[in-house]
Formats: structure tokens, C-alpha cells, sequence
């Protein structure tokens, strides 16, 4: 019971909802009160909805599905389409949910094409300067394991390079195209990067993918030269 009491009152917000509904449908600079004060406020119970729905996500996607939900509500209130008639932490809770199951369905989607997209990057490697740890690969039966591996390098950069290999890797075995990186990012994040940006954080990240790569004994170090 002492839990239940101690969970309420964390979630119980410092700020009138209802102020933050009239700022939302404000100007712009109101609307920008507005969600400063959902940050400052609001944001815990946000991630702990978040939490409820996504318990698998790690602490990095976690903070991502929030900033999903906060660019949501910024472009329903510039839309002219949130209702400051309906009660605020019940909206803010179903996008909370709806973006954490979205998240989480596009992480099954991801491991269910493993198998196809394992075979694809094989055969695009095949006669390429990484063809060998490829077959190294092949030898162990051990490419689901390089691929945790690759996603595990990946989870731990910082969020541009994160974001720039996720979409090259959902894309592969497509060549790089930077322009089409840059519009799909702005697309998810609406933060429109330079195609010198995106592919200076690219340059870093296929880096340190390599540097584990070679650490588990998947590639030879003058490969990192590439």
C-alpha cells in the first residue's frame, strides 16, 4: 500500500494541466510554454507510461519514444488539432502508449526479417573486401550473434550516429544515399541534418561497428583501413 501511495504521488503533476491545454492552443511562443512545461513537469509520468507499455526498451529508445511523443504534441498543437476541451495527461498517456507499441513492433519487425536480411548482407559481401568475415561467419553458424553484436555497437553511440546507422542499416543492402538518410531522419525526428553531417556520423559509427567486429574476432585489423 505504502508503494501504491508513493507511485500516485510521484505521478501527480506540479503544474495545472489545464494551463498547459489553453497555452497549446496559443501562439507559437505559448505553445513552446507549453511544452517546457511538460518537460519540467510531466516528464516522469510520461516515461513511466512509456516504461509500462515498452518494458524492453533500453534507456536510450526510451528517452527516444519520449522525444516522439513530445514532437507529437508540438505538431498536433501547430496542426490546429489538439482539443483543449479533453483532458491533457490522457492524451499525453495514449501517445505515450501508441509510440512505446510502435517502437516495440518495429523491433519485432526488425528480428523477424534477421534470417532474410542475414542471407541478403552475406550475398552483397560475398566478393568484397568484408567478404571474410563473412565467412568466418558462415564457418560458426554465428551470425545472428554478429548481428547482436552490430545492433549492440549501435545502441551505444551517441544519438546522431545512432540514428544515421539504424536507417542504413534498415536499408541495407541498399548503397548509402546521404540525401535520402538526411530526409528519413527528419521524417522520424524532425531535425534536418546536412548530408556532411550525416556522413561524418556514419564514418564514426561503421568505426566503431569494425572496431567490435574485430575485437570478437570477426574481421582483421588492416580491414579498419577500408
Amino acid at each position: 500500500m505504502e508503494s501504491d501511495k508513493s507511485t500516485t504521488e510521484e505521478a501527480k503533476p506540479k503544474v495545472d494541466p489545464e494551463e498547459i491545454s489553453i497555452l497549446l492552443i496559443g501562439n507559437q511562443e505559448e505553445q513552446n510554454q507549453a511544452i517546457f512545461l511538460i518537460n519540467k513537469h510531466l516528464h516522469k509520468s510520461i516515461l513511466y507510461k512509456i516504461r509500462q507499455t515498452g518494458l524492453s526498451l533500453s534507456s536510450e529508445e526510451l528517452l527516444d519514444v519520449y522525444q516522439e511523443v513530445i514532437l507529437n504534441v508540438l505538431e498536433a498543437a501547430r496542426g490546429k488539432r489538439y482539443d483543449a476541451d479533453q483532458p491533457l495527461l490522457p492524451f499525453l498517456f495514449t501517445l505515450a502508449q501508441r509510440r512505446a507499441v510502435d517502437r516495440i513492433r518495429k523491433m519485432h519487425t526488425r528480428r523477424e526479417n534477421e534470417s532474410e536480411l542475414l542471407d541478403e548482407i552475406a550475398e552483397a559481401l560475398k566478393d568484397t573486401s568484408v567478404g571474410e568475415a563473412w565467412q568466418i561467419v558462415a564457418k560458426k553458424d554465428d551470425g545472428r550473434r554478429m548481428q547482436e553484436l552490430m545492433r549492440r555497437a549501435i545502441s551505444r553511440m551517441p544519438r546522431r550516429q545512432r540514428q544515421v546507422a539504424e536507417v542504413i542499416i534498415e536499408r541495407f543492402p541498399e548503397e548509402p544515399v546521404y540525401q535520402k538518410i538526411c530526409d528519413e531522419i527528419y521524417e522520424k525526428t524532425r531535425e534536418r541534418l546536412a548530408v556532411v553531417m550525416v556522413k561524418g556520423a556514419w564514418r564514426e559509427a561503421r568505426k566503431k561497428i569494425r572496431g567490435v567486429l574485430i575485437d570478437e574476432g570477426y574481421m582483421e585489423k588492416n580491414e579498419l583501413a577500408e
